[in-house]
């Protein structure tokens, strides 16, 4: 069955840059997580979710031009197998923490088939934007 996420939680990033995976969440996501830079936000993925991105993306031919170009951009900027600890958090990576605008405040937020990570701002401005 495929991965499914719906509503959203605030959290704070820790001293050491990690968040914690709500718990309802976290058998579902698993204990090796995938990382994709999303739009203003940082993906998450289980192992079988980024496992079919990936070959979404990897389908993708060098003659599509500016698809391929995008293609290698997402995942040259990936990070995968990130595990998570016992307590239910994963390690954001400074890059990644950069380009999404993580500082303390986030939101951890479903989004169907992965979860997101968001500033706490920008993700509140994104919901009353949309």
């Amino acid at each position: 069955m495929a991965d499914r996420y719906a509503g959203y939680f605030e959290h704070n990033l820790d001293p050491k840059g990690r968040i914690t995976i709500p718990a309802k969440y976290r058998q579902q996501l698993g204990a090796v997580v995938a990382m994709m830079r999303g739009k203003n936000c940082v993906e998450l993925y289980s192992s079988s979710e980024w496992q079919q991105v990936y070959e979404k993306y990897n389908g993708i031919e060098r003659e599509d031009g500016e698809a391929y170009d995008r293609m290698r951009k997402l995942l040259s900027t990936s990070v995968e197998d990130n595990e998570m600890d016992k307590q239910g958090r994963i390690l954001m990576p400074p890059q990644m923490r950069s380009f999404a605008h993580l500082d303390k405040e986030i939101v951890i937020s479903g989004a169907g088939r992965h979860l997101e990570v968001w500033n706490r701002d920008e993700f509140f401005k994104f919901i009353e934007d949309t």
